[in-house]
């Protein structure tokens, strides 16, 4: 039977049944739908949508996720423990990255994300910025992935600026700014550093961030190539696993 005929069958079976048939059987699919969200995160991202900040008519877009790059960096960064990416412009690796940590977040209990980049206004500007009610333009990254989900697969969150918690949970997204001292003594079960060769204190926040890998944390390390060999992430990307993603 062709996929078409299949969902026509499926469709057909359930126009049959009772409204009261309907809302369990709708519900049925919600519950396996949020199970397969848990465990399988490329469906997770086809509900995930993007803002497009060079169309701001028509800003709020699905996750291009039949883009290969796209699925390749998705499975690249869940398989690796620690992983380093070298991006260009425009190829929405740090949306990724987001929608990676929103995902984590709520994929399992108490999980502690950090999104480290160079200041405190970018790194809010990648999780939750306060006073984004207004305007969608204006909220943080995981902050507008998580309020643009289904309903039916949006859970509770409290917001504040540079921070995204999950009380329900006992999850939490957490901004930082650059420099070794905001990481260290911090134990995040993921930590995303974007655009990393920018940072000041690169070599300082790896130092600080290695052992963590030896205990099961996933390190991610994000930036478009700046510098030469003596730069952290030079040295980090040619002696890691890494991803280039390659847009087509």
């Amino acid at each position: 039977m062709s996929p078409r005929a299949s969902a026509d069958l499926a469709i057909s079976r359930y126009e049959a049944l009772g409204l009261r048939d309907q809302r369990a059987a709708f519900r049925a699919i919600q519950q396996e739908a949020l199970k397969r969200c848990a465990r399988d995160g490329l469906f997770f991202l086809s509900f995930v949508r993007t803002r497009d900040e060079v169309d701001p008519e028509h800003s709020v877009k699905p996750f291009p996720i039949h883009l290969d790059y796209i699925r390749q960096l998705w499975t690249d960064i869940t398989e690796h423990p620690k992983i380093v990416i070298a991006k260009s412009r425009q190829m929405i690796v740090s949306w990724v990255a987001c929608a990676f940590a929103v995902w984590s977040a709520r994929r399992a209990p108490n999980q502690y994300v950090v999104l480290q980049t160079q200041n405190w206004p970018d790194a809010t500007k990648l999780v939750s910025v306060a006073g984004g009610d207004k305007d969608a333009a204006y909220l943080g990254r995981c902050q507008f992935i998580e309020r643009h989900l289904p309903r039916w697969l949006r859970v509770r969150t409290k917001e504040q600026e540079g921070m995204l918690a999950y009380p329900d949970l006992g999850s939490v997204i957490e901004a930082l700014p650059g420099g070794a001292d905001k990481i260290r003594g911090k134990v995040p079960s993921v930590a995303i550093l974007d655009e990393f060769a920018t940072h000041e204190e690169a070599w300082g926040e790896w130092t600080a961030l290695a052992p963590l890998v030896q205990k099961a944390a996933k390190v991610i390390i994000i930036s478009t190539p700046n510098g030469g060999e003596g730069n952290c992430f030079f040295h980090l990307y040619h002696g890691t696993p890494r991803s280039v993603p390659q847009s087509r």
